[in-house]
């Protein structure tokens, strides 16, 4: 190519894409890190099954099991849609947050001990709020809506 020359721009098969805005790649961490004590539970119910089904539990070894690998493959699936820019992990991105806030509290009021509920409640709720409201302030962004293509 001469300097007369001007490069044909190569719409079909783009070089690049838009760069994750920083606030999206912090709600990935965010999502990272709630995906990881899935996976977590579902390893330690598995490594510890015969304690748990000797123990009493409000309920099976199975639900524990259960529970943790499920919001540890929406995780994993979220996670991916997050750091491509899928336009549907923009939304499921919020309803997986109100839901795996839904389903904590759920949890935590019915299956955990009431001395745990009673000392650790206040923290666990304002970081339950401080998740929302951080997951849904930030994908309403500008700069986060052009990313995710909404």
């Amino acid at each position: 190519m001469t300097d007369h020359q001007t490069p044909i721009p190569n719409t079909q098969y783009p070089i690049s894409r838009p760069k994750h805005p920083f606030v999206v790649t912090v709600l990935i961490l965010l999502v990272l890190s709630y995906t990881a004590l899935g996976w977590l539970g579902f390893i330690e119910a598995l490594r510890h099954w015969n304690f748990l089904q000797e123990i009493p539990l409000a309920v099976p070894p199975l639900y524990l099991a259960l529970r943790s690998a499920f919001w540890g493959l929406i995780g994993l699936s979220l996670m991916w849609g997050l750091w491509v820019g899928r336009a549907w992990a923009w939304y499921a991105a919020q309803i997986s947050a109100g839901l795996y806030a839904f389903y904590y509290w759920l949890d935590r009021l019915f299956l955990a001990h009431p001395s745990v509920i009673a000392e650790r409640w206040p923290f666990a709720l304002g970081l339950t709020v401080l998740c929302l409201v951080y997951t849904f302030v930030v994908l309403r962004l500008p700069r986060s809506r052009r990313f995710f293509k909404i």
